[in-house]
């Protein structure tokens, strides 16, 4: 989607001839963008993770080419300009009276001092910021700041703390689209060379966003990184994965068969589909609490994360297969699910059921997380395409919904990121909110996915990584968060959002 950024280009061209009756700053073009650099620290001026929300701080952050360190400056009267971060949409805006240490954030346009900047020429391509409110006082980022200082107001002088170095920058498009979702894959797929990488549900899940970006685009180059990855997991996973005891861990890799077959016709990787979920399935049902899968061998608990993916991998294996009894499974998880895990009245999906040791008696979990709500949301579409029965179409809106409203309350997307597991679960959500939208013909979540991905995109570090936490810049240091898995998650997002249209 490209609306925002064509919005940036119509505020430009409002702009274009505003404020000409006025004396300019030398060296400052009003309605150009601009990323403003601390003389002193070297940081640029920065609207802090992105935000899109009014009374957001303004910070100091090493350059990642983000629209949130970037500003259209619009001359409104001699040398007073006002400063509209291109990310959000908002202007730069003084938090409180101007005073030492005072801070400074974003707001709508108050049409008073408050938003206004005396713009003064401190040397070349070098300026004061002064407030339009107290020009007694300025901008002030001092040396030394690291990543996230706030800029705070000091009481004005000739210091490099309070010089801003003008660069005059070009508009760029704003995710969702192709161009930010195939950046967003490269930095990822190169930087953590994905190719080479250990791990099994990780991988497996990873290599399903390979498979995402080959289904959306139909370029034949991630084709080629899915083989290429295929024969990876298989050299590191063998080629028969009942040693692994976690059940949900072979419904994550069967669908990457599955999904690999139906996309790219080959038959091994059907064939490996088919005996693996078959033998996971033999040794995962029972009929303990009325039926449903074992998440781990040996233990009790029947849990949302494999009954969700079991789910969508038997509905694909019966497209793949023309073999119905793979609906018939999908169909009996289901109906036990809305008995122990899912509330169809609200579409909340919980984790998992099990036995009190103490009491004997069954006790649920209650918690919910975008893996299981992706995954049933999934299964959901999946069955009514299958079935034409309307009351899964209208459980998967209501999972929809409830991910959105209830559990993010229409915000972008910004926790999980603790552990190993836990960052890797959007992406999934994602993915199954594409085959959601597309195949139902719903639009109520894509301007909530579009939110997501042009926020998380301006969260980006400088080496085009993305935290799992969408909403949090993600940190220089790309250890911090570590691993390939949590950084997949906004790559699944503007993979799974960008050819998303109302």
């Amino acid at each position: 989607m490209k609306l925002f950024y064509l919005r940036v280009i119509a505020i430009i061209a409002l702009m274009a001839n505003a404020g000409l009756s006025f004396a300019q700053t030398n060296g400052i073009a009003s309605s150009g963008i601009y990323s403003l650099k601390s003389k002193s620290s070297g940081k640029l001026l920065d609207v802090s993770n992105a935000s899109v929300d009014n009374g957001a701080v303004v910070d100091g952050w090493t350059d990642t080419e983000s629209d949130a360190e970037r500003w259209i400056v619009k001359l409104i009267s001699k040398n007073t300009y006002t400063l509209t971060n291109v990310g959000s949409g908002k202007l730069l805006h003084a938090s409180a009276a101007p005073a030492d240490s005072v801070k400074t954030d974003q707001n709508d346009d108050t049409n008073s001092d408050d938003v206004k900047w005396v713009i003064k020429k401190a040397g070349s391509g070098v300026y004061f910021l002064q407030s339009g409110a107290n020009p007694a006082f300025a901008l002030n980022l001092n040396s030394g700041a690291t990543d996230g200082t706030k800029v705070t107001f000091a009481k004005s002088g000739k210091v490099d703390a309070q010089k801003w170095i003008f660069k005059k920058e070009t508009a760029q498009e704003t995710a969702p689209t192709l161009a930010t979702a195939e950046k967003a894959f490269d930095d990822w797929y190169t930087g953590y060379k994905v190719e080479t990488l250990k791990g099994f549900w990780g991988q497996a899940e990873m290599m399903e966003v390979v498979l995402d970006a080959y289904e959306v685009t139909k370029d034949p180059k991630y084709k080629t990184k899915f083989d290429a990855l295929y024969t990876n997991f298989i050299a590191k996973n063998k080629e028969d994965w009942m040693y692994n005891k976690y059940n949900d861990d072979i419904s994550w890799a069967v669908l990457f068969c599955v999904r690999g077959y139906l996309l790219t016709g080959n038959k091994t990787y059907l064939e490996k589909a088919k005996d693996q979920y078959d033998k996971m399935y033999a040794r995962a049902f029972s009929n303990t609490y009325g039926g449903g899968l074992i998440w781990f061998q040996t233990k009790t608990s029947k849990n949302a994360c494999i009954e969700g993916p079991a789910m969508v991998a038997a509905c694909y294996l019966a497209q793949a297969t023309g073999d119905k009894t793979y609906y018939d499974k999908a169909i009996a998880l289901y109906s036990w699910s809305k008995i122990y895990l899912f509330d169809p009245a609200t579409g909340k999906v919980n984790d998992n059921v099990d036995l009190n040791k103490k009491t004997g008696k069954l006790r649920m979990s209650n918690w919910s997380s975008t893996y299981n709500q992706g995954t049933f949301m999934g299964a959901a579409v999946m069955l009514y395409n299958y079935t034409k029965e309307y009351t899964y179409l209208d459980e998967a809106e209501k999972i929809a919904q409830y991910s959105r409203d209830v559990m993010f309350k229409g915000k972008v997307m910004d926790n999980e990121d603790g552990g190993d597991d836990l960052p890797g679960f959007k992406g999934i959500f994602a993915r199954y909110a594409r085959k959601y939208t597309i195949e139902t013909g719903k639009t109520d979540l894509i301007d909530w996915l579009a939110l997501n991905a042009k926020v998380a995109y301006n969260n980006r570090n400088s080496a085009g990584i993305i935290h799992t936490k969408w909403a949090t810049r993600t940190n220089e240091d790309t250890t911090k968060p570590k691993g390939s898995f949590g950084a997949s998650t906004a790559v699944s997002l503007l993979i799974n959002s960008y050819s998303l249209k109302k």
